[in-house]
């Protein structure tokens, strides 16, 4: 039986606050994909001899940085019982990284992709504030406008992850080597982003300490802690644990697509190092769209219909499920027609490229069938966009709940670290698995991975339910809390 949560005072959620940490969450999430698909291509231009799993490394780092801050940004938030100096710190640091990557043409070539890896570093353990973002959400709201408050934050740092790429379209124009700025600062489609990056940053930074008020409606107050008639167990480890294993898998699964998603399309489309920017660019600009009506779904009224049926839990599971079906629809199955076409050299008034699948840098081109571009396209547009904010937003809304009333800076930070190991673990192995097996060894992995977390959520789907703020006992029965153990006799 589902136990629901009682709410604990008369307070009121300040959702100024929120709408504005919503808006810090959407230019995070903005931050941590927009790279993705000109940071290849850019990569290769600066520095040549740079191999695929290099670029995996620069992928993975910025999840180290991420894996690292997260739990620290939580504990801080937690023990100095407010968020401005943690998320300060953060957005400075991002700053001056972001700004680092877009000066990285200034060193000597042999350089360029170590200092390409140090900012990318830097700005991962700025991105971990989004644990102190998303933990403020639930504790700031009371638990009736929790998955409202929740969803808001959750689905616009999702939504800022689809759009991210899609922004790439927008500075495509600039083409390279673009234009000086000031006369001295590159811009170009490679570099632009960071500038944008930058200039987000600093604006969060003026919003922080100008109009935000941080208030908290969602946990106990030290008079209520000390109420023998209000008690909050400890929270159980089993559906915490599932919460952080799902979001291990959704963090594996979308690093690993943003990852190779050039490096696929140019191998098996024989796109251009430009053509993969811009068209890449515009299937996640359509992902963009759909992510637009399930984030905002999920904000102003699917939220609350999940949160008041108790729905969390099966809507996970269907979120998995549309991911699983999407990975089997672009699986690049040996009864497809036709095969990758081998390389052929591509020449403009600029450059000579190699398109195609490079037989002699990946042994898999001979044997491996192409997925339909159509195929491929409708997939990402219509399944993918649509399976993890579905999955997520819920699961988000649940483990808060999960949680209890209480400040959930260091178990949010957890949850986020689990996603940044992820997507460490996720680049540096997909990217080596591609390189040396090709598409079906990388898409046979991750039907494996997403196929265990849903069975996970159906074999354990009784015990994955929210802590009970002062549950009723029946005789003999006992539990923890802060002020030490409830009998009933």
């Amino acid at each position: 039986m589902n136990s629901k949560p009682v709410e604990i005072s008369m307070r009121k959620t300040n959702w100024r606050s929120i709408y504005l940490i919503t808006a810090f969450t959407f230019l995070d999430g903005i931050q941590g994909s927009m790279f993705f698909i000109s940071l290849w291509p850019y990569l290769n231009t600066i520095d040549p001899t740079a191999s695929a799993t290099f670029f995996g490394i620069i992928i993975a780092v910025f999840s180290f940085g991420q894996a690292i801050s997260a739990p620290l940004f939580g504990f801080w938030m937690n023990k100095a019982k407010t968020i401005r100096p943690a998320l300060c710190f953060a957005f400075i640091l991002m700053l001056i990284s972001n700004g680092v990557y877009a000066c990285t043409e200034f060193f000597p070539q042999h350089q360029r992709k170590y200092i390409m890896l140090a900012a990318r570093f830097l700005i991962g353990f700025g991105a971990g504030d989004m644990a102190v973002m998303r933990a403020y959400s639930a504790t700031a709201s009371t638990i009736k406008d929790r998955a409202r408050a929740v969803s808001l934050v959750t689905s616009s740092w999702v939504f800022g992850l689809v759009v991210g790429p899609g922004l790439q379209v927008i500075f495509e124009p600039f083409g390279y080597p673009g234009f000086k700025l000031f006369g001295l600062f590159h811009f170009d489609m490679y570099t632009a982003p960071a500038w944008f990056s930058a200039l987000t940053d600093l604006l969060s930074i003026i919003l922080l300490w100008t109009i935000f008020v941080e208030e908290y409606a969602g946990i106990l107050t030290e008079e209520e802690k000390s109420n023998p008639l209000i008690t909050l167990p400890k929270p159980k480890k089993l559906p915490i644990s599932i919460c952080i294993a799902t979001r291990f898998s959704a963090s594996f699964i979308v690093t690993n697509a943003e990852t190779v998603g050039a490096m696929f399309c140019m191998a098996m489309f024989d796109w251009t190092n430009k053509e993969a920017v811009k068209y890449f660019g515009l299937i996640q600009l359509g992902q963009s769209a759909v992510n637009v009506f399930v984030s905002l779904s999920f904000a102003w009224k699917l939220g609350d219909f999940v949160n008041i049926h108790n729905k969390e839990r099966i809507t996970t599971i269907i979120g998995l499920t549309i991911g699983l079906t999407y990975h089997l629809l672009t699986f690049a199955w040996p009864f497809l027609p036709e095969k990758v076409s081998g390389h052929v050299e591509y020449s403009n008034s600029n450059t000579t490229e190699i398109i195609g699948c490079y037989k002699s840098e990946y042994s898999w081109c001979s044997y491996t069938h192409q997925v339909p571009l159509l195929a491929y396209i409708l997939g990402n547009i219509f399944l993918q966009s649509f399976a993890f904010p579905v999955a997520l937003t819920p699961m988000a809304i649940l483990y808060s709940k999960i949680l209890g009333s209480r400040r959930q800076g260091t178990m949010t930070g957890i949850l986020f670290m689990s996603g940044s190991i992820a997507r460490i673990i996720g680049p540096i192995l997909i990217s080596t698995m591609f390189e040396h097996y090709g598409p079906e060894a990388t898409w046979g992995m991750q039907i494996g991975v997403i196929s265990i977390t849903i069975l996970l959520w159906i074999i354990f789907y009784s015990k994955i339910v929210p802590l009970e703020t002062s549950p009723k006992l029946k005789p003999g029965e006992s539990y923890k809390y802060s002020n030490g153990i409830k009998y009933k006799f």
